[in-house]
C-alpha cells in the first residue's frame, strides 16, 4: 500500500472512526471507578487522539510529499536513497566562463562606488555578520527585506572583493530559510575552510511580494509586482553599491529550493550576463502559481517567456546548473525530467537524481555540501586559488 495514495489515509481514517465508535459504545462499561476500567478510559481516549493526529500527519504528507514512499521514510532513520548522477548539455566549467557581449543578458546596471557606506553598528566588525536591511528597488518599485551574511574575514575598509550567492526561499518561507533552516552559512564556511570554495557574500531577498503571495519571482502583467526585476536587478545593484563584491558573471550564482529552485533557475537562465551558475534543489522549470495569484496566463506571450523548458531546447544560455530531484517528487520531477531531456549546450546541467526521496529539508541539507563543492570546482569566481 502506497504511503501517499488514498487507500492508506482511508484505512487510518476508518480505524480512527471505528475506535471512536467502539469507545462510545463501551463507555458505559468503562464508567465504573475500578482501576482497570479507569485505565481503559485513559488508554481509549489517548488512542483516539493518537489516531487523529496520525491521520492529520498522513494527510499533510500526502499533500506536501515530505516522505514519498515507505522506503523514503525508512531512509530518514539512517538509510541512504539510491541516486544517479546525470550530465546533460555542455561542460559546466566552460558554460560558466563563456564571454558574453557587453550587456547581453545582464541585469546589473550600476558600477561600484569609490567609497562604500559604513556597515550598520549591529554588524560589529563585519566578519561573519548577518544584517537585515529594508531595501527600495528603484526599477521595480518594490520595498522589501534583504538579509545579508558576510563571510569570515570581511572588512568594509579592505579592497578584497567577494563572490555573491543569492538565495531563494521555498513557499511559504522567509528570506532567512537558507541560513536558519539549511544552515547555508555553516556549510559555506566548512567548504571554505577545506579550500573547496571561496566563501561568498550570501544575499537573501524576500520573494513573497506582498508577504504571503507566491510570486514565483516573476514580473506580473498589468499592475502586478515586478519581482523578477527586484531580485535580478534591484537587489544586485544594491549589493554592488554597499559591499565589496566582484561584478563579473563568473562570481555570481543563485541557489534555491522548491519554488525557490524555480526562481534560482529562472534568474540564471534569463540573466546569464549577471549569473553564471545556479543550484536548484527540487525545483521546477515552469512557474507554478497557487490558486489566489495569477499574474499572467501560461499561454500568453509573457507566460511563454518564462517557459525554461522551451528555452533549454531552443535558445539555451551559457549557464552551469547543479540540480537535485527525485523520481518520487511529484512537485519537481515532471518538469525536471523533461528539462534533462530537452537541455542543449551551452547550458550545462549536472543532476543528482534520487530514488524514493521526498520533498523535504533533510534531503536538501544532505545534498548541500556536494552542491557547494561543485560550485567551487566549476565556477571561477568561487574557485579557491591554488
Amino acid at each position: 500500500m502506497s504511503l501517499i495514495g488514498w487507500p492508506f489515509p482511508a484505512l487510518v481514517g476508518t480505524v480512527a472512526v471505528l475506535a471512536i465508535i467502539g469507545l462510545v459504545v463501551g463507555w458505559k462499561r468503562l464508567s465504573r471507578n475500578r482501576p482497570h476500567l479507569i485505565a481503559g478510559r485513559i488508554f481509549g481516549i489517548l488512542g483516539i487522539n493518537v489516531l487523529v493526529v496520525f491521520l492529520a500527519a498522513v494527510l499533510l504528507n500526502q499533500q506536501f510529499l515530505f516522505y514519498a514512499s515507505w522506503t523514503d521514510l525508512a531512509n530518514s532513520f539512517g538509510g541512504t536513497p539510491k541516486q544517479t548522477m546525470i550530465s546533460r548539455g555542455g561542460n559546466a566549467a566552460k558554460a560558466a566562463t563563456v564571454a558574453l557581449r557587453p550587456g547581453q543578458g545582464r541585469s546589473i546596471t550600476v558600477t561600484a562606488p569609490r567609497k562604500l557606506p559604513a556597515l550598520p553598528s549591529s554588524a560589529g566588525s563585519g566578519s561573519g555578520a548577518r544584517i537585515t536591511y529594508t531595501v527600495h528597488g528603484r526599477l521595480s518599485g518594490i520595498t522589501s527585506t534583504v538579509v545579508v551574511q558576510l563571510p569570515p574575514g570581511y572588512n568594509q575598509s579592505s579592497a578584497t572583493e567577494y563572490p555573491v550567492l543569492e538565495t531563494f526561499q521555498g513557499y511559504p518561507g522567509q528570506p532567512t530559510q537558507w541560513l536558519n533552516v539549511l544552515h547555508l552559512g555553516d556549510a559555506v564556511d566548512s567548504d571554505a575552510a577545506a579550500h573547496q570554495l571561496v566563501a561568498p557574500i550570501i544575499v537573501s531577498p524576500q520573494t513573497e511580494v506582498p508577504i504571503g503571495v507566491d510570486s514565483e519571482c516573476v514580473n506580473g502583467g498589468g499592475g502586478n509586482p515586478k519581482v523578477e526585476t527586484w531580485v535580478t536587478s534591484d537587489v544586485p545593484n544594491w549589493v554592488i553599491q554597499h559591499f565589496h563584491v566582484r561584478t563579473n558573471r563568473q562570481s555570481w550564482a543563485t541557489i534555491g529550493l522548491s519554488a525557490g529552485g524555480w526562481c534560482a533557475a529562472m534568474a540564471a537562465m534569463r540573466h546569464p550576463g549577471t549569473y553564471s551558475a545556479a543550484i536548484v534543489m527540487a525545483g521546477y522549470y515552469k512557474p507554478w502559481f497557487g490558486p489566489y495569484y495569477r499574474p499572467f496566463e501560461p499561454n500568453s506571450p509573457l507566460g511563454r517567456s518564462y517557459d525554461l523548458l522551451t528555452m533549454a531546447r531552443k535558445s539555451p544560455p551559457p549557464v552551469a546548473i547543479w540540480l537535485e530531484s527525485s523520481h518520487a517528487d511529484r512537485d519537481s520531477w515532471p518538469t525536471t525530467g523533461q528539462f534533462l531531456r530537452d537541455v542543449r549546450s551551452p547550458t550545462a546541467v549536472t543532476a543528482k537524481v534520487l530514488q524514493n526521496a521526498g520533498h523535504r529539508m533533510s534531503v536538501w541539507i544532505d545534498m548541500l555540501p556536494e552542491a557547494l563543492h561543485w560550485l567551487g570546482t566549476n565556477v571561477p569566481g568561487f574557485r579557491p586559488a591554488k
